[in-house]
């Protein structure tokens, strides 16, 4: 053999424990994490345990959800024989599949290539059984159900979404060995991984106020050919929500709230506010007299004028207040000046969010330029808009002793209350609120051991840069008793067509629902 053979079969002998090197390298250290995983496929199976929701308690501890077993449907082609009797069959058993659903199941029946689908649409416990015989594979899950129909419907939906990671919590698995066919060899030892159930949520709802609530309003709303109202009742001190309602006369979104979706200029309920800003930052005091108040004021091209076109010669600032006098407002606010508004108007946090624990809160738009009938007409609540929990908390100053306090249905404990307003000037204007109430048409409506400051309040409906003729929001605003309040309440009422007034169609309604209060708080 001569040498150059020789030296290729050396080298190929070389090249060949090379390579095998290498091949062994690729096997043992590359792929060994694959390989491992497919031999720990093959000894043994996992399987998941589902966790299990957490539910939604009232403030009494009664559940007002429930975990309902839902199961997700997967469909593997190579095991499926008569596919389109297959689908057929799902369709005729699940007559409400998503759009996206019956889509996706078309595709799989007409793609060769594709061989594996899961639906979004969930099957209950009896489409499942009904579909058993077919060989398809449903995995287990569980649904929030809410038994009591429309009970706090938007309130629910709002915690649900918020809260959502808490209450659905982590699936668990467990390992087991299993043999040639795939069962589960009993004798060997079963790994868990067991599952985190979701939190459950307490909140600050009472059920008697909320059920209460709920049907007082629709009863108003009808009763005032309105299109639709809202009520939020809160707790003075807290700021926990005791109740929170909706009811229109159209079909509703199951999750638009409209107490922190919907923006709206408040009206003549913003009045106090501006009153109390100006007597805590000493721009007015307790013997401020409106000297401009016989007649109507113009302000550039605009006048301002009061809502029957009457005026109140010399008004007292209990006067403007219980008169609701535009006029008297316009001057308070010129006293009180743009920079304190502005201030004031951030310490009560009407610049943003609350950050009320529900989700789908609105962000108020702040405006940069004010001009001077702008800024006039702001003082009884015209040029801007707010939602309804801002507005409460906003005026929840007022009965709380100057401290703005964070709306809440489930956990407040981290937010500290902010001050706002000094302990006279809130004193000060629950003499004026009490005043107001006991020396107007409302006072008809008090029951008499019904301690009340309040405000009512007509907003004009802002459409393409102008207002609806045809249009109006009515609210009423307040709390009770006036010293040490239990709780604070606005009531809005959407286009009444009996009366756009606050007085008579929102008032009446806040009043029905404060007198059966005190004895349930």
């Amino acid at each position: 053999m001569n040498s150059g053979r020789t030296k290729i079969i050396v080298y190929s002998i070389y090249l060949s424990f090379f390579l095998v090197l290498i091949r062994l390298f690729y096997w043992q250290v590359i792929k060994s994490d694959e390989l491992k995983r497919q031999l720990i496929l093959q000894l043994y199976k996992t399987d998941k345990i589902q966790a299990q929701n957490g539910n939604i308690f009232d403030s009494f501890g009664n559940q007002l959800t429930f975990n309902r077993p839902i199961y997700y449907l997967s469909l593997y082609k190579p095991n499926l024989k008569s596919l389109p009797d297959i689908i057929i069959k799902i369709k005729t058993v699940k007559t409400d599949l998503k759009t996206s659903d019956l889509s996706l199941l078309d595709k799989f029946l007409n793609l060769d290539s594709n061989k594996w689908i899961t639906l979004s649409s969930d099957f209950s416990q009896q489409e499942k059984e009904k579909l058993n015989s077919l060989n398809l594979s449903f995995v287990s899950s569980t649904k929030l159900e809410h038994p009591y129909q429309n009970f706090a419907q938007h309130a629910l939906a709002g915690l649900e979404q918020y809260y959502q990671k808490q209450l659905v919590g982590k699936a668990g698995f467990s390992w087991s060995s299993k043999n040639a066919v795939g069962q589960t060899i009993l004798t060997n030892k079963i790994w868990t991984s067991p599952p985190n159930n979701g939190r459950n949520l307490y909140t600050t709802i009472n059920p008697i106020v909320q059920n209460n609530v709920e049907n007082i309003l629709k009863q108003g709303v009808l009763k005032y050919s309105a299109d639709k109202g809202s009520v939020v009742v809160m707790s003075s001190q807290t700021g926990a929500i005791l109740a929170m309602a909706d009811f229109s006369i159209a079909s509703t979104s199951a999750t638009l709230n409209p107490i922190i979706a919907d923006l709206y200029e408040p009206g003549s309920i913003f009045k106090p506010l501006v009153m109390t800003m100006a007597l805590n930052s000493q721009a007015v005091n307790s013997s401020f007299i409106c000297t401009g108040c016989s007649q109507p004021r113009v302000i550039g091209p605009s006048t301002i004028t009061n809502w029957d076109k009457s005026v109140h010669p010399d008004s007292s600032i209990y006067d403007i207040i219980k008169n609701s006098d535009n006029i008297g407002m316009s001057y308070i606010i010129d006293h009180l000046g743009l920079t304190n508004f502005l201030s004031y108007y951030r310490l009560l946090n009407l610049d943003r969010k609350t950050g009320i624990d529900l989700s789908g809160e609105t962000k108020p738009i702040l405006k940069n330029y004010w001009p001077d009938i702008d800024f006039a007409t702001a003082s009884f609540g015209q040029g801007f808009a707010l939602t309804q929990i801002q507005m409460i908390s906003a005026f929840n100053t007022l009965a709380n002793n100057g401290y703005w306090v964070k709306p809440y249905l489930v956990n407040n404990k981290s937010t500290l209350p902010t001050k706002v307003f000094d302990l006279e000037s809130t004193n000060k204007i629950k003499d004026i609120l009490s005043y107001a109430v006991n020396n107007s048409p409302v006072a008809n409506l008090k029951p008499p051991n019904l301690d009340v400051c309040a405000k009512s309040g007509t907003a004009q409906v802002a459409v393409n840069g102008g207002y609806a003729t045809d249009n109006a929001i009515a609210s009423y605003i307040g709390f009770s008793p006036c010293v040490n309040p239990k709780f604070t309440m606005l009531v809005t009422i959407n286009n009444p067509k009996t009366s756009t007034w606050g007085s008579s169609t929102a008032a009446p309604i806040w009043f029905d629902i404060a007198a059966s209060l005190p004895p349930l708080l």
